[in-house]
């Protein structure tokens, strides 16, 4: 059980990774006219944001995995 709940703890943050990646534009830059992949302080603020949500997820999840695993 606990594999299962590592594999999830993985891929859980890289889906939302990829989640973030796919709609930054569409969350944070409604009102601008510009690709973020084409402006360079973007494009950081797109990998910063990435980034951030990824590794905390990431955080959170193997802390909830450590928690659980020692109970059983």
């Amino acid at each position: 059980m606990v594999i299962l709940f590592g594999i999830f703890a993985i891929l859980l943050p890289v889906a939302a990774g990829i989640f973030v990646w796919k709609r930054f534009d569409q969350i944070f830059l409604k009102t601008a006219q510009v690709d973020s992949n084409d402006s360079l302080p973007i494009y950081l603020k797109k990998l910063a944001a990435v980034s951030l949500t990824t590794g905390f997820l990431l955080f959170v999840c193997f802390q909830l995995l450590f928690i659980f695993s020692g109970q059983a």
